[in-house]
Protein backbone atom coordinates (compact mmCIF):
# COMPACT_ATOMS: atom_id res chain seq x y z
CA UNK A 1 0.00 0.00 0.00
CA UNK A 2 1.26 3.18 -1.01
CA UNK A 3 1.01 6.48 0.88
CA UNK A 4 -0.29 9.37 -0.79
CA UNK A 5 -0.98 11.54 1.58
CA UNK A 6 -0.16 11.96 5.75
CA UNK A 7 -0.56 14.92 7.62
CA UNK A 8 -1.29 14.65 11.69
CA UNK A 9 -4.24 14.47 12.77
CA UNK A 10 -4.51 18.33 14.02
CA UNK A 11 -3.39 19.30 10.54
CA UNK A 12 -5.84 16.66 8.79
CA UNK A 13 -5.66 17.73 5.46
CA UNK A 14 -9.60 18.17 3.27
CA UNK A 15 -9.13 14.85 1.44
CA UNK A 16 -7.00 11.79 2.68
CA UNK A 17 -6.34 9.26 -0.42
CA UNK A 18 -3.67 5.73 -0.44
CA UNK A 19 -3.18 3.80 -3.63
CA UNK A 20 -3.72 -0.10 -2.77
CA UNK A 21 -1.38 -1.91 -4.10
CA UNK A 22 -0.98 -6.23 -4.66
CA UNK A 23 2.73 -7.38 -5.56
CA UNK A 24 3.59 -4.34 -8.31
CA UNK A 25 -0.06 -3.78 -9.13
CA UNK A 26 -2.49 -0.69 -8.55
CA UNK A 27 -5.63 -2.03 -8.63
CA UNK A 28 -7.38 0.86 -6.92
CA UNK A 29 -7.29 3.79 -3.73
CA UNK A 30 -8.93 4.64 -1.02
CA UNK A 31 -10.16 8.35 -0.31
CA UNK A 32 -12.10 10.50 2.20
CA UNK A 33 -12.97 13.90 2.82
CA UNK A 34 -12.40 15.36 6.44
CA UNK A 35 -16.03 14.93 7.27
CA UNK A 36 -16.37 11.46 6.68
CA UNK A 37 -15.07 8.69 9.04
CA UNK A 38 -14.56 5.83 6.63
CA UNK A 39 -12.56 5.46 3.31
CA UNK A 40 -14.43 4.96 -0.34
CA UNK A 41 -12.75 2.40 -2.36
CA UNK A 42 -11.95 3.24 -6.13
CA UNK A 43 -11.11 0.60 -8.48
CA UNK A 44 -8.26 0.90 -10.95
CA UNK A 45 -8.37 -2.70 -12.17
CA UNK A 46 -11.64 -5.00 -13.78
CA UNK A 47 -11.21 -7.47 -11.64
CA UNK A 48 -11.59 -5.36 -8.11
CA UNK A 49 -14.61 -3.49 -9.35
CA UNK A 50 -16.94 -5.36 -7.11
CA UNK A 51 -15.13 -3.15 -4.53
CA UNK A 52 -15.97 0.33 -6.02
CA UNK A 53 -17.69 2.01 -3.84
CA UNK A 54 -17.74 0.09 -0.27
CA UNK A 55 -16.60 1.55 2.60
CA UNK A 56 -13.33 0.47 4.51
CA UNK A 57 -12.48 2.23 8.31
CA UNK A 58 -8.60 2.24 7.51
CA UNK A 59 -6.74 1.98 4.19
CA UNK A 60 -5.12 -1.82 5.35
CA UNK A 61 -8.92 -3.11 5.59
CA UNK A 62 -9.21 -2.34 2.04
CA UNK A 63 -6.42 -3.77 1.08
CA UNK A 64 -7.14 -7.05 2.86
CA UNK A 65 -10.37 -6.88 1.50
CA UNK A 66 -8.78 -6.86 -2.24
CA UNK A 67 -6.48 -9.23 -1.02
CA UNK A 68 -9.43 -12.01 -0.27
CA UNK A 69 -11.39 -10.99 -3.39
CA UNK A 70 -8.27 -11.36 -5.97
CA UNK A 71 -7.56 -14.88 -4.38
CA UNK A 72 -11.72 -16.21 -4.74
CA UNK A 73 -11.44 -15.61 -8.27
CA UNK A 74 -8.02 -16.77 -8.65
CA UNK A 75 -7.55 -14.79 -11.91
CA UNK A 76 -4.36 -14.82 -13.94
CA UNK A 77 -1.96 -11.23 -14.24
CA UNK A 78 -4.32 -7.89 -13.35
CA UNK A 79 -5.30 -5.65 -16.15
CA UNK A 80 -5.40 -2.09 -15.54
CA UNK A 81 -9.17 -0.36 -16.39
CA UNK A 82 -8.66 1.68 -19.25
Amino acid sequence: MSQIHSLPSRARPAQQAYVIELGEAQIGLVSRRADERDFTFVSASAAFRALDGQRFATPGAAETAARRLFRSQRRAPLLLAS
